[in-house]
């Protein structure tokens, strides 16, 4: 079917989700006029408390919402859901943990031609449904694109930016990226939190050798570079999981996103040919090497209790831990920020970039990702995208790194680190001035 014949741009599915619903906000607020969203779900009557809620918390857009129409259908009924995914240009969906529950609806984009984006950190899953997918969404010329929130987007889009720009100020290809979150505040949603269980039990092996670098202070980016033939030996850039970082001057610790930014980032690179044998290392800035010990610990502790269902049952009751469906403030979420470093290298030399928001990174700056994921999916379609199973640099790239630049988020990439004047603990703190 051509785009011409569907009835919708955007489809939001999970529409009642914490993060569904404030995605139907985003694109309240930020789409073009006349753009047509839909919103998907299992519940009419919960589908309607949120045009209603929404209608009356922003009575300048009270028209757009009221032109949502409701499409009420369920994951498991797969004629239902071709009939819906049918309708829509785009399906951006909401509906987590997605190895769960997004399986189907991906087949079904791929089948009936609707290009899909999602805000998914399951990289297996994702790796799972390329093998399986990939052929024919490339066949059918359909983009299905995971990873567009705060995981992975700063990382993948990050290094695309300084692939390119490395290429045009040095022509030289990135041998090299490392990454460090240096500031970052935010919440967590129970819905996630429910989707890291389940990562954390698909990848156990994989977390229970960071585990062990962690606790050994070992290096865990030389033993993966010893498994891997296609990721550069080069000493400059092994480093242990705790270690004291020249360029940005703290200690360097282990960052729990890293595991999921550093598969993605290199699944692009290889896409992309970032440079023969790219690599990428994440990891997060302490204080000081005790804050740096600290934290390692006091995150490994903390999924270790989240992947027992007693000691999940317990932080739920105990309220220190969010129960699905439950998600940070408004308030926290306006207060949050995040600043991620990146530094490049080539053969013979070095270039810089940094990727921050002013807003909480989890469900301030993903909600922009997504929306604007969707928004470029459905009117900035041309010949650069590359159709098939892939992140955003590769299905996307140039147009959603523009779009997100457009809507205020830092993407800055040069010669020399880049001025502090934009990183998130200077935005952090202007906003307690």
């Amino acid at each position: 079917m051509s785009d011409s014949c569907r009835s919708y741009d955007i489809l939001v599915w999970g529409a009642t989700s914490f993060t569904g619903t404030r995605l139907i906000e985003y694109l309240a607020l930020n789409s073009p006029p006349d753009t047509r969203v839909a919103l998907g779900g299992r519940n009419q009557s919960k589908l309607e408390g949120v045009k209603q809620a929404l209608s009356a918390k922003h009575p300048d857009a009270t028209l757009c919402i009221d032109a949502m129409d409701i499409l009420v259908g369920d994951s498991a009924d797969a004629a239902r859901l071709r009939e819906i995914v049918a309708k829509a240009k785009v399906v951006a969906s909401t509906v987590g943990p997605y190895a769960a529950y997004g399986s189907e609806l991906i087949r079904v984009c791929v089948a009936e031609g609707a290009d899909y984006c999602d805000i998914t950190g399951e990289y297996p899953w994702v790796k799972q449904m390329h093998r399986e997918l990939n052929e024919e969404a490339v066949q059918n010329n359909v983009h299905i694109v995971s990873m567009c929130g705060f995981d992975c987007i700063p990382a993948d889009l990050g290094c695309f930016m300084l692939t390119h720009y490395a290429r045009d100020e040095l022509n030289e290809p990135l041998q090299h990226v490392k990454g460090s979150i240096i500031g970052i505040k935010g919440g967590v949603s129970g819905g996630t939190l429910a989707t890291l269980v389940i990562q954390i039990g698909i990848e156990r092996k994989r977390l229970w050798h960071k585990i062990k670098s962690t606790l050994g202070l070992k290096s865990a980016s030389s033993k993966m570079a010893s498994r891997d033939t296609n990721i550069v030996s080069d000493k400059r850039f092994q480093r242990g999981v705790i270690h004291y970082d020249d360029s940005v001057q703290r200690w360097q610790t282990f960052w729990v996103m890293s595991m999921i930014n550093t598969q993605t980032v290199r699944w692009a690179g290889q896409v992309l040919d970032y440079g023969p044998g790219f690599s990428y290392a994440e990891s997060m800035s302490a204080h000081n090497l005790v804050h740096a010990i600290a934290l390692a610990v006091g995150l490994v502790f903390g999924l270790m209790l989240m992947m027992f269902s007693l000691t999940r049952k317990i932080l739920y009751a105990l309220k220190i831990v969010p129960r699905p469906g439950e998600g940070p403030s408004e308030e926290f979420t306006r207060n949050g920020f995040f600043s991620l470093n990146l530094e490049g290298f080539t053969q013979s030399g070095i270039v810089y970039g940094k990727v921050s928001g002013a807003s909480d990174p989890g469900y301030g700056e993903t909600i922009t990702y997504l929306g604007e994921s969707a928004l470029c999916l459905a009117f900035d379609r041309d010949r650069t995208f590359q159709p098939g199973i892939y992140p955003p640099s590769v299905a996307m790239g140039k147009a959603l790194l523009r779009r997100l630049r457009n809507k205020g988020c830092q993407f800055d990439v040069g010669r020399a680190p880049i001025p502090t004047a934009r990183n998130a603990n200077e935005q952090d703190s202007k906003k307690k001035q």
